[in-house]
């Protein structure tokens, strides 16, 4: 039951619900399997004693942005083409409460970040979904086509995507920016994995004034407990970000830790080749099984579809805990998305699956 307050235009709205399952092995969240090493948990214990949780943090995050913008390396790029929020999520509800009027329309593809789809229903802004091909991947020529045809204020990628997996090329991506300036559309890239593919393209916000490049700590940085992320873009869009932007929206503790972790980047991030490494060797298990049809991926994550109708039920009795997606529309049918985990938890998983499809 909703109250009799809540907007007429919401009144059927699904909000993004997940479930806390931390005594299963966990591979529905897309989480890192490994922790931070002792010596970053130390130095961040050690830092915190000297922290004041008395007074307020600092609004602007300004020494966490400028760790950002040196960890990014791109020439030209420093604090003020950087904001932070608590995760990439929030961030991306700001471009909405900036940029958008009701009568605006947003596009993204069909199947992609639930957020996406979640934040245009809050914003009242009408979404133009985006059709995947048989690869679940799109196709340049029909998101310039609808670019044209709708002429969106805002276009939403994942890059990698999620839950696919898919990656768009960095040539199409390129094309398409240029193709938004025609019809002034302002694009976004979500790279919350986009280290699971060895590649970020925010070095392009320096060539395009429409593009705002999002990242998070929570994939890769093994940060998802924290929340934290970051925007990259332009001066000028960052400054609508930040104006829009609660006053103290991350706290002191997160920003102390965002430095931190980006100062053992190295040792933290030499985890991300193993997990690559594992989504292969899980990849290819997955190819020869009956009833499994699964898809490459570029992220620390595989999607794929299976025929077995109690697969989640057989899963859980093994302990073992995959993301189910509820079939609100045809690809989502018979669909599943599996984190990769440490090895012997992908053993685990893989072990289960071939026993129940045998």
């Amino acid at each position: 039951m909703t109250s009799r307050f809540l907007r007429k235009d919401l009144s059927s709205f699904s909000p993004y619900s997940v479930t806390y399952s931390p005594d299963l092995i966990k591979l529905d969240a897309n989480e890192n399997p490994f922790e931070l090493p002792d010596e970053v948990k130390e130095r961040i214990r050690s830092e915190f004693m000297k922290l004041s949780i008395r007074i307020y943090p600092d609004p602007t995050a300004l020494n966490l942005r400028s760790s950002i913008a040196s960890f990014l390396g791109v020439e030209g790029l420093d604090e003020r083409h950087i904001a932070v929020g608590n995760g990439s999520d929030e961030i991306l509800q700001y471009i909405f409460i900036a940029f958008l009027d009701r009568e605006d329309r947003v596009m993204y593809p069909n199947l992609s970040f639930e957020m996406f789809s979640v934040f245009s229903q809050i914003a009242g802004v009408k979404d133009v979904r985006l059709e995947l091909n048989e690869s679940l991947g799109l196709d340049l020529s029909s998101v310039v086509d609808a670019l044209y045809i709708h002429r969106p204020k805002l276009l939403l990628l994942c890059r990698p995507n999620n839950p696919t997996g898919w990656s768009m090329p960095k040539e199409e991506i390129i094309t398409l920016l240029e193709k938004s300036k025609e019809t002034d559309t302002l694009v976004v890239i979500d790279e919350a994995y986009g280290e699971f593919m060895e590649e970020s393209l925010s070095y392009l916000v320096k060539d395009y004034d429409n593009l705002v490049v999002l990242k998070t700590f929570s994939k890769a940085f093994s940060l998802a407990g924290l929340r934290l992320g970051y925007a990259i873009s332009n001066e000028e869009i960052i400054r609508d970000l930040m104006s829009v932007k609660l006053p103290y929206n991350v706290n002191a503790f997160s920003q102390m830790v965002g430095r931190i972790v980006l100062e053992y980047s190295d040792v933290i991030l030499s985890k991300v080749k193993f997990i690559i490494s594992e989504r292969e060797r899980v990849y290819n298990r997955l190819l020869n099984l009956n009833k499994v049809r699964v898809f490459p991926s570029r992220a620390n994550f595989l999607f794929f579809y299976c025929e077995e109708k109690e697969l989640m039920d057989r899963l859980l009795s093994y302990g073992i805990k995959i993301r189910k997606f509820e079939p609100r529309h045809y690809l989502l049918k018979d669909a599943y998305r599996v984190t990769i985990g440490r090895k012997e938890e992908n053993d685990k998983f893989l072990n289960a699956m071939e026993e129940i499809l045998s």
